[in-house]
């Protein structure tokens, strides 16, 4: 049975991180070392995590979700490193199912299904529909990319890639891995019975925010060298695309009789046209 360390990625995650350690240390595959990466935190997450027998490593300052990632690999003492984000509550299965399709040394990365299941408001309701992190039903191989909120990953193959990139501080850094993972000639396995349930309350702003991020670092042209004048160009260019996608997601909302949704569905358009040219004067 080959060792994994696992390790929790957290910036002000008190208010979860009690409920996914609890699940940590009921996984039925042993875990040698869990590892809480404290990235800046200023609430009451290293205190929690005390409370575990886990390693804590902290930033100083918040250096952002990637950096984060990055230190937990570096520091792992095993070949086999599981990712748990710190709002998610894995089943007792969840490590067992990751680590089964570690058949061949060509697999870099298994991952798992993420279950949204907080319809606390609207905000939540919204991101459950028109977020989802998950690649369906079945096992998937060389799917687009696996999510970083809960997978295992060959320490030896991230370091061959180069680690995930420090430009990525709050989102997007698992598309990226994943992209230069493929490049290496590695491949991944999605396997939908390793599920976590994500935990996470959103509001308006967050999910909004969420979803533009989203939007913002998929595009292959956002570099450090574009010019103040087209990232102008780039925020209206981008105003059609917005309106595209909020047009298609209100048209399924009322068809399903989701009609709490349309107004996010609107405000995601402003949203995310505001954040393009706030972006396009930095």
């Amino acid at each position: 049975m080959n060792k994994v360390s696992l390790y929790i990625p957290c910036f002000n995650a008190g208010a979860y991180l009690k409920k996914t350690l609890d699940s940590v240390f009921r996984q039925n595959y042993p875990i040698d070392e869990v590892m809480i990466i404290d990235d800046g935190s200023t609430d009451c997450t290293a205190d929690i995590a005390k409370e575990f027998p886990v390693k804590i490593i902290s930033h100083v300052s918040n250096l952002g979700l990637a950096e984060a990632r990055n230190t937990a690999f570096k520091e792992a003492r095993n070949e086999f490193v599981a990712a748990l984000d710190a709002d998610c509550i894995a089943h007792p299965e969840w490590l067992s199912e990751l680590m089964r399709y570690f058949n061949s040394d060509k697999i870099a990365g298994v991952g798992g299904m993420l279950i949204d299941k907080n319809f606390l408001n609207v905000a939540n309701r919204w991101r459950c529909t028109h977020m989802l992190q998950h690649w369906g039903n079945d096992i998937v191989y060389d799917p687009p990319f696996l999510s970083g909120s809960n997978n295992v990953m060959r320490k030896s193959v991230l370091k061959k890639t180069g680690y995930y990139s420090k430009k990525f501080k709050t989102n997007y850094e698992d598309v990226d891995i994943s992209k230069r993972i493929y490049g290496f000639g590695f491949r991944l396995v999605y396997n939908s019975n390793a599920q976590v349930e994500h935990i996470k309350i959103d509001n308006i702003k967050s999910v909004l925010q969420g979803f533009w991020l989203r939007q913002y670092y998929s595009r292959n042209n956002i570099t450090d060298k574009n010019t103040a004048m087209s990232r102008v160009i780039n925020a209206f260019s981008y105003l059609e695309k917005h309106h595209d996608i909020a047009a298609y997601f209100l048209e399924e909302d009322m068809r399903k009789n989701k009609y709490d949704l349309a107004v996010l569905d609107i405000m995601v358009v402003v949203y995310c046209f505001f954040c393009e040219f706030c972006q396009s004067k930095g």
